[in-house]
């Protein structure tokens, strides 16, 4: 199936996730963009990547896989409690007006980890399932990329300098296996990155402006579902998308800043979202403000998301694989020689 054929592919099943959308509660904070806008940004992406990405996740699939896994996490929500209450709250996270996680935690601060994320959180009487922890699914998922092109750099080497045929049929399916689960590891989350871009996924105002000082008296009504769904598979286009697209942003830093940074100005954006929310009739109307504010909003999910990807295959290179560990630099440059040995040894 051509590029063209998949897309549509593609919307037909929009249809359908849409429809099964409309019947879950407004309220539920797990959704963010809709299938709709998951799907545009997962494309944007995959189309936005630099050739050397490109050349080794195989093209002829990745657009079409990378833009459908990107609504995965919305599409298997409901698959029972054990599994919607654990992932639900990797969606968001409430950060207040004053810089606090819901009052405690400063965000300026994170623990290194969830579990002392959670700790901290239950000193205040809250915990990381009712604050979310948007944070660390972001830097979990990013460090799984980075081992995932780790591996798929060494299987490379490893294929291109194999002296029997034993060795590279070996080395050619475990490639083959890694390229498929790099794709749905960046897709499943890469959901995770276009709802950091969401300004009420950041929020303590995540569907209206709620029980807080509201000098400027902006609206308490359930804004969340319309901001990120209707409107924009109504009003927001991958064309519109794809040209507020900014260049790659190399921030010089650390996952945990690059995180801090990408979600702090998210929160930025939150009074804009209900500055503009009574001019279109709480989202349900366009107006070229809104309709700009949120098709910006989109593109910056997809930059952020296709920016900390290049950032994962740049640092992947100085990271190490195998039991005994091996430095993929050393087997990129000859210095160690690989063989299935070097890995699965026992």
């Amino acid at each position: 199936m051509n590029r063209a054929g998949k897309r549509r592919a593609l919307r037909a099943l929009g249809l359908v996730s849409a429809l099964v959308l409309a019947a879950v509660a407004t309220e539920n904070r797990a959704w963010a963009w809709g299938h709709t806008g998951h799907v545009e940004i997962g494309a944007v992406v995959a189309d936005s990547l630099p050739w050397q990405i490109k050349a080794m996740l195989d093209w002829r699939s990745a657009d079409s896989a990378i833009a459908e896994w990107n609504a995965e996490l919305d599409v298997s929500k409901g698959a029972g409690q054990t599994h919607d209450f654990e992932r639900d709250p990797g969606h968001y996270i409430d950060i207040d007006d004053a810089g606090k996680v819901l009052g405690g935690v400063d965000f300026d601060a994170m623990p290194v980890s969830r579990r002392d994320y959670d700790t901290a959180l239950r000193t205040g009487g809250q915990t990381q399932y009712g604050a979310g922890y948007l944070y660390y699914s972001l830097i979990d998922g990013w460090q799984q990329i980075r081992m995932d092109f780790a591996w798929m750099r060494a299987l490379t080497v490893g294929l291109r300098t194999a002296s029997n045929r034993a060795d590279r049929e070996f080395f050619q399916e475990q490639l083959d296996l890694r390229r498929r689960l790099l794709l749905r590891d960046i897709g499943v989350w890469g959901h995770y990155v276009a709802d950091g871009s969401q300004p009420m996924h950041v929020s303590v105002h995540f569907n209206g402006w709620g029980n807080y000082p509201n000098p400027n008296n902006y609206t308490n009504a359930p804004i969340h579902a319309p901001f990120e769904g209707a409107f924009v598979k109504s009003f927001i286009t991958e064309r519109a998308v794809r040209a507020a697209l900014p260049r790659y942003r190399d921030c010089g830093c650390q996952i945990e800043q690059r995180v801090h940074d990408y979600l702090l100005t998210t929160l930025g954006t939150v009074e804009r979202a209900y500055q503009l929310a009574p001019s279109t009739s709480n989202y349900t109307t366009p107006t070229p403000a809104a309709v700009g504010f949120v098709t910006q909003r989109v593109a910056a999910g997809a930059a952020e998301l296709r920016d900390m990807v290049i950032d994962a295959w740049k640092s992947s290179g100085d990271w190490t694989v195998g039991y005994p560990a091996i430095k993929v630099s050393d087997i990129e440059s000859g210095k160690v020689k690989v063989t299935r040995d070097s890995f699965w040894h026992d």
